[in-house]
């Protein structure tokens, strides 16, 4: 089959190239060989993403009791999963086997193995020797996947990464207070910041706070029970109360949730809402403030180790350019492909947690060294600051410094070296493994977390690329890419209908994402299924339309189909198997050439 379709692939490849060749294309533009060639292939990646934490139980509801049982540590489990997958002509299991706490599902030499989850003992099994087994068996490739570079669970403060303090990526933060005409400060935060989430949010003024719930463009309460301690019912006195500011920081008054009726609270113009919902925090306002009061505000920034950053939740990040925690991410690759014979090797977690990491000493050494190895006439004067600055009131803007485009680059040349290693470590051991890896589909904004998952083929240009920024892409390292096309719309028809922009569609964000890496791998767009809860007939439409503009789907999550109980959606929706594209011998490689050959 796979020596047919190779022949089959040389011949629509010439066919491709040449109709391509005939074709004019637009400045941000370029051929999709990539997808016509699939499509004539009858070829497309339909792969099912196993979450290593979400699937290790089951839970089910039966004569009125809830019953948990473990699923993906059992070998019945991964038949179960196995048997729903084939059945629903899924041709690749993507199998989460380094969860982000840095602690593995397989039995490893080299990182730690979870042996509990939330409390709940595991079994002593091996989670992805299974999975390849009964995989294979069924006739479907199977990916073992590592979250690369997190290295730790800040929730329950596990993983490598509390063990080696050095290797944690350090987070560029700032902490705000408000300073009350006491002198006393309270700790507070401005939305969309790096500061601890914890804090009292202060509102601008075109934002509003209701007594119930929560609608579109409005700042709503939730349950008194939920961990927020927000409000959500007029009964709850005294459980928040909202600060108002003028303009000139003064308070005008306190209201409380509960009294407020049908109309949201709206801050003055110009001025500011800050709602406390914490004991201490109210009891803050009541001591230290009245109407009339004026208020001021300070700010100090910080470089903190990222398992002391508050506004980091959940994944430790090392730092890439640690020599040991390389090595270590680089052992876990060598031991799972000597060990276990899979199909493909998926990276996920390749990245930097966001804009504001990581600013360690190590990192800005090489940045300098970096700027001296391009024989920049910029150097290095002030770190962070010559990247950025956080304003220094509430109402200002973040001020970019000078050599904040040069770090961009630098970030995804870190991340692109990084790939680079890592995919010469997997194929010196087994050449012909598939690599594939995750990215978010927002390409435009991707650059937050140091990575350009493009082509440097990519006709693509944004207004922070630098000249050389292009050449940081590293979709030719991989096979495939599964892009998140997280949206709840389907196409840009029903966008369009409803009114909705057509960017935030499951259609626009594959084509972007085909773009992108413009045939320098596979791309296969991923669907979040709880986008679709309730709409299983949109969630077909919107593996439709991914299948259409890109390579292949990718589904997201396991839990979720089992949850909903869609397998005879798929199943009647996909009614015979295809091949993945990533698995015809040496098409990506052809694909290649055939791009190569394309006028410039």
């Amino acid at each position: 089959m796979k020596n047919l379709l190779q022949t089959r692939s040389i011949s629509f490849l010439m066919l491709t190239g040449i109709v391509f060749c005939n074709l004019s294309s637009q400045a941000q533009e370029s051929p999709q060989m990539a997808r016509s060639v699939a499509a004539a292939l009858g070829a497309q990646g339909r792969l099912m993403w196993i979450d290593g934490t979400a699937n290790l139980t089951r839970t089910f509801k039966k004569d009125g009791r809830t019953t948990v049982i473990d699923y993906s540590t059992t070998l019945e489990g991964v038949r179960d999963v196995v048997a729903k997958c084939k059945a629903a002509h899924i041709n690749t299991l993507v199998v989460d086997v380094k969860p982000l706490s840095g602690q593995v599902l397989y039995n490893s030499k080299t990182a730690p193995k979870m042996r509990e989850w939330k409390g709940r003992a595991l079994p002593d099994f091996d989670v992805l020797a299974a999975f390849v087994a009964e995989g294979h068996r069924a006739g479907l490739q199977v990916d073992a996947c590592i979250n690369i570079l997190s290295e730790g669970h800040k929730l329950f403060k596990v993983g490598p990464a509390y063990e080696h303090l050095a290797w944690q990526s350090v987070v560029y933060t700032l902490d705000r207070g408000m300073i009350a005409p006491t002198g006393e400060r309270l700790n507070i935060r401005i939305p969309g910041e790096p500061s601890d989430p914890s804090a009292p949010s202060l509102l601008s003024g075109t934002s509003g706070i209701l007594n119930g719930e929560p609608t579109s463009g409005l700042v709503g309460l939730e349950s008194v029970d939920s961990k927020s301690g927000v409000v959500n019912s007029d009964e709850a006195f005294g459980k928040q109360m909202n600060l108002i500011l003028d303009s000139e920081n003064r308070v005008t008054g306190m209201a409380d949730s509960a009294l407020l009726g049908d109309d949201p609270l709206i801050a003055p113009e110009g001025g500011r809402l800050l709602p406390a919902v914490r004991d201490s925090d109210r009891e803050w306002f009541a001591k230290n403030l009245k109407p009339g009061s004026k208020v001021s505000f300070d700010q100090r920034t910080l470089r903190l180790p990222i398992t002391q950053a508050p506004s980091e939740k959940i994944s430790c990040f090392v730092n890439p350019l640690h020599p040991e925690a390389r090595r270590h991410e680089l052992d876990i690759v060598r031991e799972i492909v000597t060990n276990y014979d899979i199909d493909g090797l998926v990276l996920d977690r390749c990245r930097f947690s966001n804009l504001y990491n990581d600013f360690s000493d190590l990192s800005r050494d090489a940045f300098s060294q970096w700027l001296r190895s391009k024989r920049s006439s910029k150097t290095l004067n002030s770190f962070p600051q010559d990247i950025f600055s956080f304003p220094t009131t509430p109402k200002g803007k973040m001020k970019l410094g000078p050599l904040y485009k040069e770090w961009l680059e630098f970030r995804a040349s870190t991340i692109r070296d990084f790939v680079a290693e890592t995919a010469r470590t997997a194929r010196s051991i087994k050449p012909k493994i598939t690599l594939g890896t995750y990215v978010g589909s927002w390409y435009p904004s991707y650059y937050e977390v140091g990575v350009n998952w493009g082509s440097p083929k990519t006709r693509l240009r944004f207004s922070w690329f630098t000249p050389d920024y292009p050449k940081t892409g590293y979709a030719e390292f991989f096979d495939w890419i599964s892009t998140g096309c997280y949206y709840p719309i389907p196409t840009r028809e029903e966008a369009f209908r409803e009114g909705m922009n057509e960017k935030s569609t499951v259609e626009f964000a594959a084509q972007l994402s085909d773009l992108a890496v413009s045939s320098g791998a596979f791309v296969y767009a991923g669907i979040y299924a709880t986008d679709y809860t309730k709409n299983p007939d949109a969630f077909l439409r919107a593996l439709e339309a991914a299948g259409k503009q890109s390579q292949g789907w990718m589904i997201f999550d396991l839990t979720y189909i089992n949850e909903y109980d869609w397998w005879s959606r798929l199943e009647k929706a996909y009614t015979k198997d295809v091949p993945a594209p990533d698995s015809i011998a040496d098409l990506i490689s052809e694909l290649r050439s055939g791009m190569d050959a394309l006028p410039k």
